[in-house]
């Protein structure tokens, strides 16, 4: 798992557009531990300032014994990104 301090510098260095998978699993089921939320958060609080943008990727189905598998990546914005999501929040409040 990322530390936090790891993850703020990968945002911060990035280029525009650069990836990277900070989780493969099921998030959601697996938050609770300490770690992973912590992990999770940075990434969803550098999002919510615009600077990166989240997906997930299904990379294993999921059945009625086992969770499905998901590779959760998150994307640096480039600066004109940044700006136009900034716009589309302050157009929705």
């Amino acid at each position: 798992n990322m530390k936090k301090e790891t993850i703020e510098k990968w945002i911060e260095n990035a280029a525009p557009h650069e990836s990277i998978v900070y989780y493969t699993g099921h998030l959601v089921e697996e938050r609770d531990k300490i770690e992973i939320r912590h992990m999770g958060e940075a990434f969803w609080l550098a999002a919510q300032e615009n600077k990166i943008e989240l997906f997930q990727k299904k990379i294993k189905k999921g059945d009625t014994s086992t969770k499905p598998v998901y590779e959760y990546i998150a994307r640096k914005l480039k600066d004109n990104e940044k700006k136009l999501k900034d716009n589309e929040k302050s157009n929705h409040n």
